[in-house]
């Protein structure tokens, strides 16, 4: 995620400033999180990016940002997130990692195989 910033820092267009601006707002965990599961997410199955997508939901249901983006933006309307890492830099590969984690409940989601082909 840092070497995007740096990209569209050095790009210097307003283009690339008005995305600085979008992702400034964003929490950094999402951020990093997102990036790794792009690259994750390139090399496998649809199935597989299910279950990836998943554990993604489960780890951000048992965090803080999640919930801290509906109250700045839903209920108290502030738009003033206070994000648990604040930035880009305090946020762990560890952090990160979890997302990606099987579920600690053990309760893994289980795909009907009917539901997909072998093409998926």
């Amino acid at each position: 995620m840092e070497g995007i910033l740096d990209a569209l820092q050095s790009d210097g267009s307003k283009w690339a400033r008005d995305q600085l601006k979008t992702l400034g707002k964003m929490s950094p965990t999402s951020l990093k999180v997102t990036c790794e599961q792009l690259q994750r997410g390139a090399g496998l199955s649809f199935r597989d990016c299910f279950k990836m997508e998943y554990r993604m939901t489960q780890a951000c249901m048992a965090g803080n940002d999640f919930y801290e983006g509906v109250r700045a933006v839903l209920i108290d309307k502030d738009n003033d997130p206070k994000w648990k890492p604040s930035t880009l830099a305090e946020v762990s590969p560890d952090l990160v990692r979890q997302h990606f984690d099987p579920p600690p409940d053990g309760l893994e989601l289980e795909l009907l195989h009917f539901f997909f082909s072998s093409s998926f």
